[in-house]
């Protein structure tokens, strides 16, 4: 009788293969029947022509742009940059309506007047409110230093625990390695 042939292949060899293999399949499948760059090309024309248009009409006017930057006796261009680096701050605009009839007249300035002192009352009262909250704070944050550090024994208690904690540790670390010896009889898995 003939020896018969094992061949042993390792489990994760196996499983590693079996996992690999429909990807492979793809792939082939895919190198084999994929479109020809002719072919593809006619497609995105088809679907896409105008996208492409408008991409190549946007490459066109981007050129035209980078151009005319680089050229330094074109003013309109460089103008038009330095409003774009200022961001809108070049001018001063007014945020709100301007009323023509009482704006430059003293009626006008009176009205400034009681405005500006409205709001230097309103902020006096806010920055008093804004103290009296800070001392509240202060006055609270004050007390509760003083209140830890009249308790020492904290500490000490503190450090007690500590000693009591790392030598549960070392007994129970010293408990678990005697009864694995003992169970397992010194013997290492290989």
């Amino acid at each position: 009788m003939p020896p018969k042939v094992r061949v042993k292949i390792p489990i994760h060899v196996l499983v590693y293969s079996i996992g690999f293999f429909p990807a492979a399949a793809y792939a082939y499948h895919w190198y084999k029947n994929a479109p020809t760059d002719e072919d593809f090309e006619k497609q995105l024309s088809k679907n896409y022509s105008q996208n492409i248009q408008s991409s190549r009409e946007k490459h066109v006017q981007m050129t035209q742009f980078l151009q005319s930057i680089k050229d330094p006796n074109n003013t309109d261009q460089q103008q038009r940059m330095q409003e774009v680096l200022l961001g809108g701050r070049g001018q001063k605009k007014r945020l709100y309506a301007v009323d023509e009839e009482i704006y430059g007249t003293e009626e006008g300035a009176k009205l400034q007047k009681e405005a500006t002192a409205g709001t230097a009352v309103d902020n006096s009262i806010i920055n008093k409110k804004k103290k009296k909250g800070k001392k509240k704070k202060r006055k609270k944050k004050s007390e509760e230093e003083g209140s830890d550090g009249d308790d020492t024994n904290n500490t000490t208690d503190t450090s007690a625990r500590l000693k009591q904690s790392v030598a549960g540790v070392v007994v129970a670390g010293t408990l678990a390695a005697g009864i694995s010896m003992l169970l397992g009889g010194g013997k290492r898995s290989q």
